[in-house]
């Protein structure tokens, strides 16, 4: 196969790494390139293939240690929603059993809220989540210590 071939082989492998989430292809592409340049100085066929083989593999082995460091752990947003439980908010909106409609704003955000107790929690009250479901949370009223 000639470097164009090769050269052809990279882009394909490139245009399949854009279209995935990981970077596996990439290593690919870097090796058919590799094995491109080795064609253009007139290496033969099966040097070329070696080329594309041990580069690709090393390239794979060497970066996977830090590609899983950079994997690890929990998304930054599920962590944030895992905390809600315990913080404590306002009511922006009345929580009303009766019309099932309340909002709170926690850290900037609003969230549907119903009482924890059943009760209705006027406008500006300060209140702690107790527990999460879905996009609803239960609250409890607290004394507000600002005021």
């Amino acid at each position: 196969m000639g470097y164009i071939g090769w050269m052809i082989f990279g882009v394909v492998l490139l245009v399949a790494e854009i279209l995935t989430p990981t970077f596996f292809f990439l290593w690919f592409s870097i090796g058919s390139f590799l094995a491109g340049l080795a064609a253009m100085f007139s290496f033969s066929l099966g040097w070329q293939v070696l080329v594309f083989a041990l580069s690709s593999t090393l390239l794979v082995l060497l970066t996977r240690p830090i590609a899983r460091k950079l994997s690890k752990g929990d998304s930054p947003k599920k962590m944030y929603i895992d905390g809600l439980v315990g913080s404590r908010g306002r009511v922006t909106v009345e929580i009303n059993p009766q019309l099932e409609k309340g909002l709170v704003r926690i850290e900037g955000e609003d969230w549907r809220a119903a009482s924890l107790n059943g009760e209705t929690i006027p406008v500006d009250s300060l209140v702690r989540v107790t527990r999460l479901e879905g996009t609803l949370i239960y609250v409890e009223r607290i004394a507000d210590e600002s005021k």
